[in-house]
């Protein structure tokens, strides 16, 4: 099983187009197959901070899912793995990457 936790601090004039996309992704993605959790979460004390918890069964479950972000959202920038038009709704993004222990 792979976790991903993603913490993000989203540009100002992008949060509310932000909060629809995340709605978005989170009821698509939980319909994938592997998908054990996803779950983007905001900030109350900056509501423009949030941190996405993400539970695959595999890496090829996580991958197919990123094919599945880049079909809905489009191409990433050279070089990048997630859509630029996601990318550049970021003023920061972390990523981390976990093998659970079972």
């Amino acid at each position: 099983m792979i976790t991903v936790i993603v913490n993000v601090t989203v540009k100002a004039n992008y949060l509310r187009e932000y909060k629809s996309i995340a709605s978005q992704l989170t009821e698509e993605s939980r319909k994938r197959p592997g998908c054990i959790t996803y779950v983007f979460n905001q900030s109350i004390d900056n509501p423009r901070e949030f941190a996405l918890y993400e539970q695959w069964a595999s890496q090829a479950h996580l991958d197919l899912h990123i094919n599945a972000l880049i079909a809905l959202l489009g191409p990433p920038s050279t070089g990048g793995l997630l859509p630029e038009k996601l990318m550049n709704m970021y003023e920061k993004a972390q990523p981390i990457f976990y093998d659970a222990i079972e």
